[in-house]
């Protein structure tokens, strides 16, 4: 029988959370820098570079997810998330490694599209994953699960991001944002297993489910 805090959490849950955690510690990596390696490295870059800059990002994010919930909603199954979130792992792994070479501020805008797309494949299906995946009567659980260990993941990366830029240049932290997204993707493949072919509706909302068949 299982005691211990988290050893009921299921295995395809414990791997979506490392996963995200890899995945928010390459973002973690470089919150410290972006702003200052802007301002420093681009040309010409200041404070409204910066702020043009993340505000592509979050724009550009946010247009290209809805479809794209749209249409992961309408087909069956989830391989079709599965592959979408490896494509956006696969975009993720090499984005860091564009800062080290871009040099103007339109290299800058387009890579911050790249990134939003990347985001977008990543982000949804990965939601819609976990969703079908958390474990009766523990859905709060897990999702709080997740969100700590972001916390601490981020804590982790924010303050060595930070440390490593001063003491060794913006590239080191650049290539240890593009491991980390690396290590996230190889994360993912091992979820591979527990994906399925066809739609658990009840695994949305299993309590309301359970609660429907009494």
């Amino acid at each position: 029988m299982k005691t211990k805090l988290f050893g009921s959490v299921n295995s395809a849950i414990k791997i979506l959370i490392f996963g995200n955690v890899a995945i928010n510690m390459s973002d973690g990596f470089l919150s410290p820098i972006f702003a200052v390696f802007i301002t420093q490295k681009i040309a010409p870059g200041d404070v409204s570079v910066v702020g043009f800059a993340i505000a592509i990002y979050w724009f550009a994010k946010s247009v290209i997810q809805l479809p794209m919930a749209r249409f992961l909603d309408r087909t069956d199954g989830e391989r079709d998330d599965y592959w979408m979130m490896i494509a956006g792992g696969i975009l993720f792994v090499i984005s860091p490694l564009f800062y080290i070479v871009i040099d103007s501020v339109w290299q800058l805008y387009l890579l911050q599209i790249y990134v939003a797309l990347a985001g977008a494949l990543y982000v949804v299906p990965w939601a819609s994953i976990f969703t079908r995946h958390v474990d009766k009567f523990r859905i709060g659980f897990e999702w709080s699960l997740n969100s700590s260990a972001l916390g601490f993941g981020l804590m982790t990366a924010t303050a060595l991001g930070g440390y490593l830029s001063k003491e060794f240049g913006y590239n080191l932290v650049f290539i240890l944002a593009s491991l980390a997204y690396l290590v996230a993707f190889i994360t993912m493949l091992f979820l591979k297993r527990y994906i399925t072919q066809r739609n658990h509706l009840e695994k949305a909302f299993p309590e309301q489910h359970h609660r429907s068949r009494k």
